[in-house]
């Protein structure tokens, strides 16, 4: 089935919203056809509810809505492209109460088959790769850039329209249904069918909403920007300080690399060629040329010039007005006055000093390069960071390097939390007060969830977050935000999977291995490990898990990393099996059947294999965040609406299970999570027959709003 919607514009941000939560949009029109169990399609059908053409009464539409329950109540298995959508506006506009139980989302079913490959889930794109009938986007397109809805656009068109989507999700919904029946794919029946599990669970969490204290956004807006204005004015302090008058922009990233690398590009399409950057006809990045790091630096000095503080001159061409008049043949002067070609138009002339501008830190390999210059990204400025960190006391530049990375990393942070968060969440909050994020199953290469209007899962791990103050509960007397998190969820899955002895020794007898981590980071005494050293060591300790090699951190953290692999051995040699198998049968699998594939590995020069870091990450993050959350989720609503419970599940984030829990009825929330989440064991193996040697251990905790959780 498929369903046509208005859409509402925002003009001003160029942002559609097609949401059900959205009171301004309607359902146009409802289309579906029946499919028999030998795979016969039934004629196209369709009602239209919301239509200029359309002159029926309620009482008319209601009737005509029979035809459609009726087969609903008849039917096995719904199928939609993108079924969370339709699946929504049912409940949200009907009820929807006769939906089948099973539901086939073939965008989700595409999206396991395509074993973690990026690849193009669009009803159009799949229909085109698998060879079905196609979506008739031509009879609507140029009306969609008019800017003219399914509402306004002929009926007779949007049912052409419509019912051509029908048809190709059909087909691709049969040819599914082979590909999984098939010895290739069998094994990723159990994963698909928690997928579409998990979709009820997201359809629900979505319609459910997060209610938002928009006092308490405002406010912690307000603290962000007198933040951001702050940080501004130092660092445009230290732009003056090293560049002299030179006009630096902290937005471009040609000025902020020439600013920390005291180096110009002198010509930005050789510089492009030099170190092959840009992307191939995938769309995949180019690989930097390997150089060595004697050939590296003499590149980087043949090819960019050294910058030099300037001073600002009034331009003398045009006594620093940056216009002039030119003057015709005959003397008079033109009406019009142009930019003074010396000066450009601004009046001032900046010339070099002899002494040297910027930071004067050193790009390291090909790798740092980029379009405007050299890196300055997140991972970039905590690199040099570390470097600035080692050098010599007494050096002067010391300070004022190290405090303009330092500010330059918490003004990107600040701008991403304004912008993403802040902002985001009062642009899709409803009058009500309630937000419906949309949390996307398809985007994330591992399964791990993703989110959007706006973005709720790739918000800072630190529980102290400040936008998490806004999430408040809608019962206004008693309510709480609570919150019930796995405990070292990747540890215990990455034993799990490599069965490595120490730890599972480690889990089972209760080790700390944060504090084991600042211990071995601070070259210190286990004793000697203070509150804040464990807090700072958090960052670190399960990093090595996902193949990192710590080359961004300070020497004393890289030491870190080269030990653990000394403290837990079997995980490094399962490492190893998993890079070699790779190579053997270009697939990694988990318990639970997900597969992801990497066509074309290969062995490195170093002895590594090409992806070795996602070789290593997707099979501990899948198993854990695809798999083991999702069981808990869904078991979650289950024992939820089993017992008619009125508090409200609103969130899962990372590893957690976020409610708002109505007033007393904590008790009841904080036993129903535990069951569901410590009782995950009897899932995994009832649906994947496998058995978890180790104990899934979780932490519960409320508060009156998501950051004050106590």
């Amino acid at each position: 089935m498929d369903i046509e919607t208005t859409v509402q514009i925002d003009q001003e941000r160029g942002i559609k919203d097609n949401s059900p939560y959205n009171p301004l949009n309607q359902i146009v029109s409802v289309h579906w056809r029946s499919i028999d169990a030998h795979g016969t399609l039934g004629p196209a059908s369709s009602i239209v509810i919301f239509h200029k053409e359309l002159a029926a009464t309620q009482e008319e539409i209601a009737a005509s809505l029979q035809e459609f329950v009726k087969d609903l109540r008849a039917a096995k298995t719904f199928v939609a492209h993108n079924a969370k959508f339709d699946l929504a506006y049912l409940h949200e506009f009907m009820g929807a109460s006769d939906l089948p139980r099973q539901v086939w989302c073939t965008m989700v079913a595409e999206y396991v088959l395509a074993r973690g490959v990026r690849t193009a889930l669009s009803l159009e794109q799949t229909a085109m790769r698998r060879g079905t009938s196609l979506k008739k986007t031509d009879l609507v397109n140029n009306l969609f850039k008019s800017g003219v809805g399914f509402e306004e656009i002929p009926l007779d068109i949007v049912v052409e329209y419509a019912d051509a989507d029908v048809l190709s999700t059909a087909q691709i919904f049969l040819q599914q249904l082979e590909e999984y029946q098939t010895p290739l794919s069998e094994g990723l029946v159990p994963v698909v069918q928690l997928s579409f599990d998990m979709l009820g669970f997201l359809q629900h969490i979505e319609s459910n909403g997060i209610h938002i204290d928009l006092n308490a956004l405002e406010s912690v807006e307000q603290e962000y920007i007198e933040e951001k204005a702050q940080i501004l004015a130092r660092l445009e302090d230290i732009s003056r300080a090293v560049m002299g008058d030179t006009p630096i922009n902290l937005n471009s990233g040609a000025d902020v690399s020439t600013l920390i690398y005291s180096r110009k590009i002198v010509d930005k399409a050789l510089h492009k060629e030099i170190f092959n950057i840009g992307t191939d006809s995938r769309g995949k990045s180019l690989r930097p040329p390997r150089m060595t790091e004697r050939e590296f630096t003499r590149t980087v000095r043949q090819n960019t010039e050294i910058a030099r503080k300037t001073v600002a001159h009034n331009c003398a061409a045009c006594n620093g007005f940056g216009k002039i008049r030119k003057t015709k043949k005959d003397g008079t002067p033109f009406k019009k006055e142009n930019n003074c070609p010396k000066c450009a138009g601004a009046g001032i002339i900046f010339v070099d000093t002899r002494e040297v501008a910027g930071l004067r830190l050193s790009p390291d390999s090909p790798e740092d390069a980029s379009a405007h210059g050299f890196k300055t990204d997140k991972s970039t400025l905590k690199k040099l960071q570390a470097k600035v960190a080692h050098w010599e006391e007494g050096n002067p530049r010391k300070l004022i390097a190290q405090e303009f990375l330092e500010g330059l990393s918490r003004l990107n942070a600040v701008n991403t939390y304004l912008d993403s968060f802040v902002r985001n969440i009062k642009h899709w909050t409803r009058t009500n007060s309630l937000l419906h994020a949309q949390f996307n199953q398809t985007v994330t290469r591992t399964g791990r969830l993703s989110s959007s209007n706006p973005n709720f899962q790739n918000q800072p791990k630190s529980g102290k977050f400040p936008v998490r103050k806004c999430v408040t509960s809608r019962w206004a007397n008693g309510g709480k935000i609570l919150e019930a998190d796995f405990s070292g969820l990747e540890f215990r899955v990455a034993g799990e999977l490599s069965r490595d002895p120490q730890i599972i020794d480690d889990i089972n007898n209760g080790k700390d291995v944060h504090s084991q981590t600042a211990c071995i980071i601070n070259q210190c005494a286990l004793s000697e490990v203070t509150k804040d050293m464990r807090q700072a060591a958090k960052a670190y300790t399960f990093a090595p898990l996902y193949g990192g090699m710590g080359a961004a951190e300070p020497p004393h953290v890289q030491e870190y990393f080269k030990e653990y692999f000394n403290i837990y051995v079997r995980l490094g040699a399962w490492h190893k099996e998993l890079m070699t198998g790779v190579l053997r049968t270009g697939i990694v699998r988990t318990p639970s059947g997900r597969e992801f594939s990497f066509p074309d590995a290969q062995r490195t020069a170093n002895g590594r294999v090409t992806n070795a870091t996602a070789i290593v990450n997707y099979p501990v993050q899948s198993f854990a965040t695809a798999d083991i959350v999702p069981l808990a989720c869904v078991r979650a609503l289950r024992f939820f609406m089993d017992e008619g419970l009125q508090s409200r599940i609103i969130l899962t984030v990372h590893d957690s299970i976020v409610v708002d829990c109505y007033p007393e009825e904590e008790d009841r929330v904080r036993t129903l999570l535990t069951k569901a989440m410590s009782g995950v064991d009897e899932e995994v193996k009832t649906r994947f027959g496998y058995d978890l040697c180790l104990p899934l251990a979780i932490e519960i905790v409320s508060g009156i709003n998501w950051m004050e959780t106590a």
